[in-house]
């Protein structure tokens, strides 16, 4: 006999085992699922005291099982960048730039020497630097799954030495002047047109609007942005540089997805009630095998 459930992705023919092992009849394990069938009540005795660990054990399966579900509903690798390298991101350099995106701990960017912030937490975080003009892309496709609500989270800096503030042409190619931004775009999985003459065509969503901040910058910025719209799908998050008139230090730290159910199906309901119930039943009758146990010394 087998009792398995795809959401909780764990098997109840361990349970099964345990009872045949026990001698205990099928009737009783019916009873401990929630059976109200008349004549049933006088079945609980010490048998099921004995499985109270078996139970323990059971609700700790399932409670590991939906935390590990929840974790994995959606998972940002490496958005610390605490590996020290881009391991779970792809880099993207319009040809013919300069510059790149840089894992960095702080204090001095890694190409121009220019100020900027340490790390929001950890050791590490991701910024661009360059010599000359450039446009460069940092991104990471995301499995949003299906049935849970999913919010993105970040820091950012955009420090601009230009001095001049916002330069935003409505595209990321390098070679339209002036041209100074950075943005953050969610576009579909297999998205390429980085550098077409509109920065806006094809995207799913902008995240963050073309910003540019006078350097130096001295604190991290945070955003959140629900990507719940997009569950059950593959998505591809986009961070998005360009400059053209002078340094311009994009940063990026912390960044991940916080998953949460958003409805409890039917089967989940049923197996919360099993859990409930059986715990109640072995409370019940253990404090009934305590009673007869008193009753029979006292004789």
């Amino acid at each position: 006999m087998q009792f398995a459930s795809d959401n909780f992705g764990f098997s109840f023919s361990i349970i099964a085992d345990e009872f045949k092992r026990e001698n205990v009849r099928p009737h009783y394990f019916k009873f401990l699922i929630g059976s109200t069938s008349k004549g049933k009540s006088k079945m609980m005795n010490s048998t099921l005291v004995r499985h109270s660990t078996l139970l323990a054990g059971v609700v700790t399966a399932i409670s590991l099982s939906i935390l590990t579900d929840t974790a994995n509903a959606a998972t940002i690798v490496n958005g610390g960048f605490e590996t020290g390298n881009f391991s779970g991101w792809t880099l993207v350099n319009q040809p013919g730039g300069s510059g790149n995106w840089f894992v960095t701990s702080g204090s001095v960017s890694p190409q121009s020497a220019h100020s900027i912030p340490l790390p929001t937490e950890g050791t590490k975080f991701a910024v661009t630097d360059q010599s000359g003009p450039g446009s460069h892309v940092l991104f990471q496709d995301i499995s949003l799954e299906a049935g849970f609500q999913h919010i993105l989270s970040f820091n950012w800096i955009a420090e601009n030495w230009d001095g001049r503030g916002l330069f935003n042409p409505g595209t990321m190619n390098q070679n339209t002047r002036p041209n100074q931004q950075f943005r953050i775009d969610l576009v579909p999985v297999g998205f390429t047109n980085w550098f077409a003459p509109s920065s806006s065509a094809g995207i799913l969503t902008n995240i963050l609007a073309p910003v540019a901040q006078n350097a130096p910058v001295n604190q991290w910025n945070n955003l959140t942005f629900d990507l719940t719209p997009w569950a059950g799908s593959t998505v591809r998050l986009a961070f998005r540089e360009v400059d053209n008139q002078w340094f311009f230090n994009a940063g990026v730290d912390q960044v991940k997805i916080a998953s949460t159910p958003v409805s409890v199906p039917e089967p989940n309901s049923t197996l919360g009630l099993f859990v409930l119930g059986s715990l109640g039943i072995g409370a019940i009758a253990k404090r009934k095998l305590n009673k007869k146990n008193q009753d029979d010394n006292l004789n």
